[in-house]
């Protein structure tokens, strides 16, 4: 083998250790994830540095689910907790879910209960989040959320 083939060889084998490494950082280590598409109509407040966004809702036979926006903070810097409610009367106060980081304390929340036995076909849903301003006080940041849900059944 001649010294040119040897350089050749060496590019090619580079260009096929390095193209993949370089797919794989462009393409799947973004950081930023795209927002699921609304199916209400958005509500968005801020308390504290907190602003969150209301983009999702769903009650079923099973659950109600809420997706939401949050920025400037998430579970881990604020202790989040919830509060579903009917018509003012609480239904349910624990939750389970999943975090989506979109980027710097910027996060998709999902939050589901399934503690919805005996509820109405419509909901008058008042939703709660409660969040910690820091981690020496109790759940000090209160924001409500409002909508009306119809059941589908499933």
């Amino acid at each position: 083998m001649n010294k040119k083939n040897i350089i050749i060889a060496i590019i090619i084998a580079l260009i096929i250790l390095i193209l993949p490494l370089v797919l794989y950082f462009s393409v799947t280590n973004k950081e930023d994830s795209a927002l699921p598409d609304s199916n209400i109509p958005l509500q968005t407040k801020t308390v504290d540095g907190l602003t969150i966004t209301l983009r999702n809702a769903t009650y079923t036979d099973h659950e109600v689910q809420l997706g939401y926006e949050i920025q400037g903070g998430g579970q881990s810097e604020n202790d989040l907790t919830y509060a579903f409610y009917n018509k003012n009367d609480i239904f349910a106060d624990s939750a389970f879910g999943n975090i989506h980081k979109l980027g710097d304390k910027h996060y998709y929340i999902t939050t589901i209960t399934d503690q919805v036995r005996n509820l109405p076909e419509q909901l008058d849903l008042t939703f709660e989040i409660k969040a910690r301003s820091n981690l020496a006080r109790q759940h000090d940041i209160v924001i409500p959320f409002e909508l009306n849900l119809k059941r589908v059944h499933s």
